[in-house]
């Protein structure tokens, strides 16, 4: 082959960036006909519901741990403050646990996309400096034949 300049490793290095760079921002917003759900996750989804005192007291609580809501059944008024404490302790603490899985689940997939992705970015931009490099050599090359004739 004659030394010169070939753009076409480059020129793909740049699309497959281009596809990925796509690829990335497709994945982290949600289609508006619901297809992706699980790309970014609803409020709803990290969402924790724990139970206490076999099912007397309920507990929701939203994203990271906050306290949602709490029920209480009303028969429980006759348990003492002790018991009932005790109950809603348990419900909430499970709720949380609930949210903590459901966290884990959402956004441990979502890191492990956008790692695996973020190994590809970092690949393609290698071989796109390697590209740039041997172009650079590629241009010095000719402009020293130039100069020298």
């Amino acid at each position: 082959m004659a030394s010169g300049i070939d753009p076409s490793g480059l020129s793909r290095s740049l699309e497959e960036a281009m596809r990925l760079l796509s690829q990335a921002t497709a994945s982290t917003s949600t289609q508006p006909d619901g297809a992706d759900e699980q790309a970014v996750p609803t409020a709803e989804q990290m969402v924790g519901r724990g139970v206490g005192g076999d099912g007397l007291v309920e507990a929701e609580v939203a994203a990271f741990g906050g306290l949602r809501s709490l029920v209480i059944d009303p028969s429980l008024s006759r348990a003492g403050t002790s018991a009932i404490a005790e109950y809603v302790l348990e419900a909430v603490q499970a709720a949380q646990a609930d949210e903590r899985a459901r966290r884990a689940e959402l956004t441990g997939a979502a890191a492990a996309d956008s790692a695996a992705l973020t190994q590809q970015l970092e690949r393609v931009s290698e071989e796109a400096f390697r590209g740039f490099h041997r172009m650079i050599g590629d241009l010095d090359a000719a402009t020293r034949r130039m100069d020298r004739r």
